[in-house]
Parts: structure tokens; sequence; C-alpha cells
């Protein structure tokens, strides 16, 4: 008799069902899919717990399905089966989307220390981080090489006008948010930022009515008001002024008290 057979008949049916799990979830992985491919990864992943691709895999569905908390982990297992740069980019976004900053940096960091050619996505990354941690020539400096090696991301120059302006860069600035909103004319946080680095620049006009394109595009808050009024101010419209102060109150009714009370009283 032998007794081996059925101990290797079920070794290759447990290979087979492993492989057939790994395939169909990265079939419903390329077709967007998530939550299928979640099953499927997950399933493989019982067969074969120690396999790094489908700990990698399984934790982009995760990523994908915004599940942050459980996509940290699996990362992590499979960071340690195989150092790779994806792996060590996706902890990276995970960590930035769960607000630990410093985590994402060291992730960013450990990904472009592994040299990889053209790593745009860890210095555009940690330029992202280092704008949220307020070191904005960190940021200057990755984002200026995230743009050396794509030089039509258009929200690459966004975050880098953001640092510009930061650092009182704001003609660098100036020119980097008219590029992004070049080819997004829409883009309503882009044209009040604009329109912030237009008052630094003392033009009233071109201020206002960049926050007049973003209160029409429905961006609503103490900071537009406040500095439209400010350019009404300036250019000598007192009445409409303190009329965008008096909208203010509604979303900050102290700060915007203050400000009324010092240019309309």
């Amino acid at each position: 008799m032998s007794y081996g057979i059925p101990s290797l008949l079920f070794l290759s049916i447990f290979l087979i069902s492993c492989k057939g799990n790994l395939e169909l979830g990265e079939d419903h992985f390329a077709n967007e899919n998530y939550e299928k491919a979640e099953f499927h990864f997950s399933k493989a992943l019982k067969m074969d717990p120690n396999n790094w691709k489908i700990l990698y895999n399984l934790a982009r569905c995760k990523e994908e399905l915004e599940k942050y908390d459980e996509a940290i982990p699996l990362y992590s297992q499979s960071l340690n089966w195989n150092k790779a740069v994806a792996t060590h980019l996706g902890r990276a976004r995970c960590y930035e989307e769960n607000g630990y900053i410093e985590g994402a940096i060291m992730d960013y960091t450990a990904a472009i220390e592994m040299k990889k050619a053209g790593n745009f996505e860890a210095y555009y990354g940690r330029g992202r981080c280092h704008i949220k941690e307020f070191n904005y020539y960190e940021a200057r400096s990755d984002l200026n090489k995230a743009i050396k090696m794509q030089p039509s991301h258009v929200n690459a120059y966004y975050h880098r006008s953001i640092s510009r302006s930061q650092l009182r860069d704001n003609y660098g600035a100036l020119r980097d948010m008219n590029y992004v909103l070049k080819h997004k004319r829409n883009f309503r946080q882009a044209i009040f930022n604009r329109g912030i680095i237009h008052q630094r620049l003392g033009d009233w006009r071109s201020a206002k009515s960049d926050f007049d394109r973003a209160i029409d595009l429905e961006l609503r808050s103490y900071d537009v008001f406040i500095r439209r009024g400010l350019c009404y101010y300036e250019l000598g419209n007192l009445a409409k002024a303190c009329k965008d102060f008096q909208r203010a109150e509604d979303y900050n009714p102290a700060r915007a008290k203050q400000v009324k009370n010092k240019y309309c009283s």
C-alpha cells in the first residue's frame, strides 16, 4: 500500500486552490472590484499566511476600500518577508490617510533610500507630508524632484505652490497655481489659494476675482468671505466689505465680529 498518495493529492488540491484564489483576486482587482478581490485574497492567505505577495495584494484591497487600519498590519507583515518599494509606499499612504504623518514620512523615505529609478510617488508623497508638518523647505525640495520626474503632474504643482507661498516665494507660487488652473479650471481650492497669493502681491482686483469665482463654485468658509471683504475694503467699497464680514459670521462669529468692529464701526 502507498500511504503517500492521499497526502500528495491533498497538497496538490491545496496549492491549486490557493493559486486559484490568488488569480481570481488579481482579476477582480484589475477590474476594480475590490470587495470580491478582498474575499479571494483572504481565502488565499488562509492557505499560505506567510506569502508576501498575497499579504501585499490583500493590503492593497483594504486600502482601496479605505480600511486603512486593516491594511497597515498587512503591509507590515509583507515587509517582514519582502522589502519592496511598493509596500513601503502603500503603508505610507495608509499612514498619511490616518494622520500618522511621521510614519508616512519614514516609509516614503525608506522607499527613496531603496534608490529605485524614477520614484516619483515617494518624493511627491513625502513632499505632501512635509507640508502637513509645516516643513516647507523640505516640501519644496521633494516636490522639485517629483516635478523633475513628472513635469506635467498637476497636483505636484499645486502642492509646490503651497510650499512656495508659505516661503513667501509668491511669484513662484503664482506660476505654479496658474499651471494648475490651466489644467483644472474649476479647482476651487486652487482658485482660492491663488486669490491669497494675489492678495500678498497687493493685486486686490485679481484677488477679488478669484474669491468671486471660488464662491461661485460653492466654496463657503470664514476665510473666503473675510478675504474678499478685505479686497473690497482696499478697493474702496466699504459697504460690500462689511456685507462680506457679516457673511463670515455664519462660519466663525467671534473672529468675524472682531474684523467687522475694526473696519465697519
